[in-house]
């Protein structure tokens, strides 16, 4: 154990290996989703995935930022820091984001953050000069994910961001959408979009495969 450790960080500090080591991961996770879409699979989607939803988004409407909330094991960061100028990552739990810490240790425009995602993100925000993409992906999923006072920090996330000025050029896609059902301290998706749409009301509001879908209606690429 003890010795694949000291593997992993000699990887990740050799530019070459690091990248052969984040294809190998990202092949895996891509033939989990490929497994997936071959069987019809249910919600919710392999991460390989969402990760394709988080791309697509930032090359269509151009977002040189991406911020997570919710970094668990990196996936996410892993697969966006060579598409994105900065990625910026928030993680509750302290073992998780130390770990993450040294995966990323190496690339200077990832950037991880511990802490309650309702405390960091404003943090972030205050840096911001550019649209961002925010990956909103902080509540509580069970196992060793980490869980704050809340379920889900969803509703002061977004007041968080609405407060920026450069709030309404941002692109929103929060996750799981399948748990916001008004139980458990979730809002249901009438009251998260009502939200949405009383600071932005032309805004497109939209719930595919899992992912709620937030931003302005006019795609900036037509």
């Amino acid at each position: 154990m003890y010795n694949m450790k000291v593997l992993r960080e000699f990887i990740n500090k050799v530019p070459l290996f690091d990248k052969w080591s984040r294809r190998r991961k990202i092949g895996r996770l891509k033939k989990r989703y490929d497994e997936w879409i071959d069987m019809r699979g249910e919600l919710p989607m392999p991460h390989y995935g969402k990760q394709l939803v988080v791309a697509d988004y930032g090359q269509r409407f151009h977002i040189p930022v991406l911020i997570e909330t919710g970094t668990y094991t990196g996936h996410m960061v892993m697969s966006m820091l060579d598409r994105f100028d900065e990625v910026y990552s928030i993680e509750l739990d302290k073992v998780l984001a130390s770990q993450a810490k040294k995966t990323f240790l190496h690339h200077s425009n990832v950037h991880i953050l511990q802490g309650a995602s309702e405390e960091k993100l404003p943090e972030i925000l205050k840096q911001m000069h550019r649209p961002c993409l925010l990956w909103l992906d902080a509540h509580y999923s069970g196992g060793t994910t980490a869980k704050g006072d809340n379920e889900t920090p969803i509703l002061y996330e977004l007041d968080h961001v609405f407060r920026h000025p450069l709030s309404s050029q941002f692109i929103l896609l929060i996750d799981d959408a399948r748990c916001f059902t008004g139980e458990d301290g979730y809002p249901t998706l009438e009251q998260l979009a009502d939200k949405i749409k009383k600071v932005f009301p032309d805004w497109v509001f939209e719930v595919k495969d899992d992912i709620i879908r937030a931003h302005a209606s006019i795609n900036p690429s037509t």
